[in-house]
Formats: structure tokens, sequence, C-alpha cells
């Protein structure tokens, strides 16, 4: 097992898995050299919404992602404490509603949790039959809260650790166009990590992309404080609040690599689900329609591979934010690095 405390190495990729890994590595000492030729912030991990949902993930995928999302929620106002920047972090709950046609699609999501958190759903889930928590949706029956669930601005959370990065690693902004084990654009490094994402296709057999398309409004006559989850037959939207009466809607999910412009049909269907759940989103205005491209394996579950100077870490599918954490720490973990050990002795105040 290699020792890299304070060792160079090299971090491909500054999205949010490479930026976490990178900010690790500096919390553990090292010479941090990053590679990132993105200067316009088109990343996926711009276009997220930063949902820290393992319990409303759970509906359609499985322990794992669970456990790995549980592991990340508490590690995030840990990882937050660390950043100069202020980050939007809120851990009030995700709530799970339907309209009264769609109780049927609702009422299956619940019997899914209930099957696969056992003992768990009741400490960590309500049924609510008189939502009073948004009053603003009381209208819309029957809900459920998911207790344990988080959120981050993924724009703030990015901007923070790329500030603390440019202060304390080096930056290359260059695509990395030969990576080998101990070895970046012909540089030598004591370890490398690869964390490109969909660019690592080619050594990563089955990297798939997952499109995602999601719209920014603001909307001054909605006030809705927790995130919401819309069943529905067809799509299930969610409405995530951020600051300042901005909302952002999402819902699509294309197996496809086109990272272009958000369609029409998706448009009109994000933007009248909307409106369906609250009539305020009817005067909002748009601030951004924005897709991007996830990378999936075809079990869409993430993959950290070691091999001698070099470890992958990638398949975030859309649990970007949900997973980093998590699988940034079990991957030092495997090199010998225990990041809760620098967090917790607060080493971070000094080193980064």
């Amino acid at each position: 097992m290699p020792n890299l405390a304070g060792k160079k190495v090299a971090v491909v990729g500054a999205g949010i898995c490479g930026s976490l890994t990178a900010w690790a590595m500096v919390l553990a000492g090292c010479e941090v050299h990053i590679y990132e030729p993105d200067k316009d912030k088109k990343s996926c991990s711009f276009t997220a919404a930063g949902m820290l949902a393992p319990m409303a993930e759970l509906e359609s995928s499985d322990d794992n992602i669970y456990r790995l999302g549980l592991k990340s929620v508490a590690l995030w106002p840990q990882i937050i404490q660390t950043l100069a920047l202020p980050v939007y972090h809120r851990d009030n709950g995700t709530l799970v509603v339907s309209h009264r046609q769609d109780e049927g699609v609702f009422n299956q999501f619940v019997n899914v949790l209930k099957n696969k958190l056992g003992d768990d759903f009741s400490t960590s889930c309500e049924l609510l039959t008189q939502q009073t928590l948004e009053p603003e949706l009381k209208n819309l029956g029957t809900a459920l809260y998911l207790k344990k669930e988080a959120q981050v601005d993924s724009h703030q959370t990015l901007q923070a650790l790329h500030e603390r990065l440019q202060l304390k690693a080096h930056w290359h902004w260059e695509s990395a166009h030969n990576i080998s084990a101990y070895k970046v654009n012909r540089e030598d490094f004591e370890w490398v990590f690869d964390c490109r994402g969909l660019s690592a296709q080619k050594d990563i057999p089955g990297l798939h992309g997952v499109r995602g398309e999601v719209i920014m409004v603001e909307a001054p006559q909605v006030n809705i404080t927790r995130m919401v989850r819309v069943m529905h037959p067809r799509y299930k939207i969610y409405i995530v609040p951020r600051e300042h009466n901005r909302y952002m809607i999402g819902a699509t999910e294309i197996q496809s690599d086109d990272t272009g412009p958000i369609s029409v049909r998706s448009t009109l269907e994000l933007l009248s689900a909307a409106f369906s759940v609250h009539s305020g989103f009817a005067e909002a205005r748009i601030l951004a329609l924005d897709t991007n491209v996830r990378p999936a394996t075809m079990d869409h579950q993430p993959v950290i591979d070691h091999a001698p100077g070099l470890t992958r870490i990638n398949g975030l599918y859309r649990h970007g934010y949900l997973l980093a954490p998590a699988l940034v720490e079990k991957a030092l973990k495997d090199l010998g690095i225990e990041l809760n050990s620098f967090l917790k002795r607060g080493e971070h105040a000094n080193c980064i």
C-alpha cells in the first residue's frame, strides 16, 4: 500500500469527484496538480441539482447507493466547513407528493421504499395524510416526508472548492492527453487520479452517457422550502428550492451522449408539471435552460479502480453530489489515507 501523504499527485478532471479528490489530497499534505480544460464551467457537475437524496433514489437504485449516499449526507457539512466561500446547504428533507389521480404511482413508490428500507422506513420516513410542512402544497393530498435528505448548491460548491484549490494546488488549464500510471502529459507523479467522467469512455468498459435537462426559474410567488418530488406515471419531476426564490426543476433521463440544447417537449413537460404543483410558477422568470451528460456504467454502479500508480473514480451516474464524498473517502482509504482523521482533528484549518 503506497504512503501518499506529502507526495506529488495528479488529479485529472475538476468536476465534483475530481475536485473533492484534489481537496482531500491537499488535506493530506500532498503537492496536488489538477488538469482541467473546462474554463467555461460546462461540466455536468455545474448542471446538477445538488440533491443529497439517498432515500428518494432508492426506488431505482440499490442498498450500495443508499449506504454511500447516507455517508455523503453526513460528510457534506464537514466538507463545507473547510471552505472559505459560502455554500448553500439545507438538510430539511424531501417531500414526495402526487396529484390525486396519480395516487397509484405514489403508493407504489411508498411500498418500494418500505420493502427496501425495512426497519429504517419508520425512522427515516413519515406518511402525512394532512401535509402541513409545505402549506402552499396542501392541496396535493397524502405526502411522504423523507426526513434525512439534504441539498447543496452545485455552483457554489464547485466555486468554493475551485477557489481553495487554485490557492493550494497547481492548476493546469489543459487537457490530459496522456494518462497512465505515475504519469500525466509526460510529467511524473507519485500517483494519478483519473476523475474525467465521460471523457474516460475509452478506458472504462461500458461507460456511457445519460442526458439530464434542468430549468432554473425565479418565482417570487412560490414559497417552498423543501425539495419536492412529484410522482407521475410518465415522469417524476423534482423541484429544488434555492436562495432568493429560485427553483431548479428537472426530471428527464435519456440514454444519450447528446449535449445539445434542451428540447421543446422537455421544456413544456417540466414547466407544465411545475405549474400543476403550484400555480405561482406561471409568473416565474426562466433564468437558465441547461443540459448535460452524466457518466454511467451498464449497471449504474460507481467505479473505483486501483492499479499501481493510477486510481480511476467514475460512473457516478446522476448521483454525483450524493456519491462523490463517500466514494472519495473510500478510494483514499484503500490507499491508506483516512479522510475522517483530518476532518475530526480540525487540521483542515491550517491545510486548506
